[in-house]
């Protein structure tokens, strides 16, 4: 063979292999730890699905925001992101907790008792985000959330979560940097599917401090008002 040819190819196939190992270590799966950080920071912010409802309007316009909160458990457990959602115009509160499983991250869903004051707790002061553990209710809906490159998907098909009605719901996510879609299916005692309406959240920005939210409602509040006088006196 051509001493030419010989060199042309072992560069090419050098660089073939250099592509294939920067690919494998581009792709390299993450530790556990460390997903259930990201994944934790990824949930956190404030989302709606305005984008989805403008394509169609059948589907109905909810806000999502969600903020880290401290339980007040004697023994707080290491290793646990315990995520706040609230959900609106449905509403919707719920305790999300991240921790290692053995191959993928742990996500267990628990409500609170009715009486517990929980609205709003993410615009409060970083130092009152704080939840009674007392007060979250025992029963958990849980999934396992699986690493891919750009996202963390997880199912609990097909056993889902029993309903207070005698249903369950069989619940679908996928938590990506930008947005979190969800799929929640709910069906009747009678096997019957009652609702399945997918929805795409997508990150309106990250959840700020308290006062800083406050600065931009007054200087909205001050441009509204100077272009009302404007508005006046031309």
């Amino acid at each position: 063979m051509n001493p030419l040819k010989v060199y042309a190819l072992t560069v090419i196939l050098s660089g073939f292999t250099l592509t294939q190992a920067n690919r494998a270590t581009a792709i390299t799966v993450p530790p556990l730890e460390t997903q259930v950080k990201q994944v934790a920071q990824w949930f956190t912010g404030l989302f709606d699905n305005s984008q989805q409802v403008t394509s169609n309007p059948y589907v109905p316009l909810i806000t999502l925001s969600s903020c880290s909160v401290q339980l007040t458990d004697a023994n707080p457990v290491i290793g646990i992101q315990n995520i706040y959602l609230e959900q609106k115009s449905i509403n919707r509160f719920r305790l999300y907790s991240f921790s290692q499983g053995n191959s993928a991250v742990n996500l267990s869903i628990r409500a609170f008792d009715t009486s517990y004051p929980v609205n709003g707790l993410c615009n409060r002061p970083e130092s009152e985000q704080i939840i009674d553990s007392g007060k979250v209710l025992g029963t958990s809906c849980n999934l396992e959330l699986f690493w891919e490159p750009t996202n963390y998907i997880g199912n609990n098909t097909p056993n889902g979560c029993p309903t207070s009605s005698g249903g369950k719901v069989v619940s679908s996510v996928a938590v990506s940097k930008i947005g979190i879609d969800s799929l929640d299916k709910i069906f009747a005692a009678n096997g019957n599917l009652l609702v399945a309406t997918p929805i795409e959240f997508r990150r309106v920005y990250s959840i700020p401090e308290p006062s800083f939210i406050l600065g931009l409602l007054a200087v909205g509040i001050w441009g509204t008002r100077k272009a009302i006088s404007v508005k006046i006196k031309n």
